[in-house]
């Protein structure tokens, strides 16, 4: 056997094989979508799954030279290059002469992995209007609040140990209240902040993150599978909260769900995702900066570029939102967000 014959043999394997399992996903997505866990799972990693369509044409015609092959992937290719470009590269562009927009910063503070310096230097140079932080610790409440105190005087916590979320605001904050949503621990904040004469309300969220667990399917059977339900009872109540707000919104936070999910279906459906309106590119956010020593022992080698966009800034309708943007890392795993947005109505 010559070597291009076993290259040919090689390559019409993975395409074969990689264009089936593409294939097979999308149809079983139509029709099942998060109700089978393996599809929720994969969703994860679009739209990194899909690169490889990008090539295709090539193998196609130099090694593959099936006529109707190379016409199939051209065409995968293109459709692929077309939805890329509408959905991730063609923000909105707003008008909104002669009005100061409302700038939101959000972040997972990862608890310890950012420095309160760091935050407290974040914060200064980008100058929102209203930070959402989530997973802070007592050192950022003690040590980098009040540093921040003249430029935000209005600052509220849970103060709960082991769940410690935070709003500060240059504005009036009016009222606010801890949440358990789906009565389950995780703390989440709602409030009522007070700009100008015009009440809003914001919730600061952080939901229950998905897990890889153990599950037995058989008596002799025990198979790992994605578990996310639990995450989507919280954005269910979240949803259900939402509808029965008549004052314009904000919601921000670490959702901990791709925009591939259904639980983001089912929140787009009340509320706008500021970065997919007016941000550019993908979008990513975690995990940033995560050493690699768990999966090649002894290496020091990080994950400097995220893989997953699990960290939002919504609005209501309400609003229009001029810009949003995701920052470098401040040492968190997650990486912060900023959004202008303006009242419209």
């Amino acid at each position: 056997m010559n070597l291009f014959l076993l290259l040919q043999i090689i390559t019409k394997l993975f395409v074969y094989s990689y264009s089936g399992l593409i294939l097979i996903y999308l149809i079983l997505r139509l029709i099942l979508w998060d109700k089978f866990w393996l599809i929720a799972l994969i969703g994860n990693f679009i739209p990194l799954i899909f690169f490889p369509i990008l090539i295709l044409p090539l193998p196609a015609f130099l090694i593959i030279k099936k006529r109707w092959f190379l016409i199939v992937s051209s065409i995968a290719c293109l459709l692929l290059i077309g939805w890329l470009h509408t959905q991730y590269f063609s923000p909105q562009t707003i008008s909104a002469a002669n009005t100061q927009p409302l700038k939101i910063f959000s972040l997972n503070n990862s608890w310890h992995k950012t420095e309160t310096e760091t935050l407290v230097e974040i914060i200064k140079r980008e100058k929102p209007d209203i930070v959402f932080l989530q997973e802070i610790t007592r050192n950022h409440i003690t040590k980098s609040f009040p540093k921040l105190k003249a430029e935000y005087p209005y600052q509220t916590s849970d103060d709960i140990k082991g769940y410690r979320a935070a709003i500060l605001s240059r504005y009036p904050i009016e009222f606010q209240e801890n949440l358990h949503l789906a009565s389950h621990s995780e703390v989440q904040q709602r409030a009522l902040i007070k700009i100008k004469q015009q009440l809003i309300v914001v919730y600061n969220i952080q939901t229950i993150s998905p897990w890889i667990r153990l599950r037995k399917i058989l008596p002799f059977l025990t198979i790992p599978v994605y578990e996310f339900d639990e995450r989507s009872l919280e954005i269910q109540d979240l949803i259900e909260r939402l509808k029965k707000e008549s004052l314009p919104v904000i919601v921000a936070g670490d959702f901990n769900m791709s925009e591939q999910s259904q639980d983001y279906y089912y929140l787009t459906q009340v509320l706008n995702d500021s970065f997919r309106v007016s941000g550019m590119g993908f979008g990513l956010t975690w995990p940033a900066g995560w050493r690699l020593d768990f999966l090649i022992p002894n290496s020091t080698w990080k994950l400097d570029y995220p893989l997953f966009r699990i960290d939002y800034i919504w609005y209501s309708n309400h609003w229009v939102s001029m810009s949003a943007e995701v920052l470098p890392t401040t040492g968190s795993d997650h990486l912060p967000l900023v959004a202008e947005l303006v009242l419209s109505k």
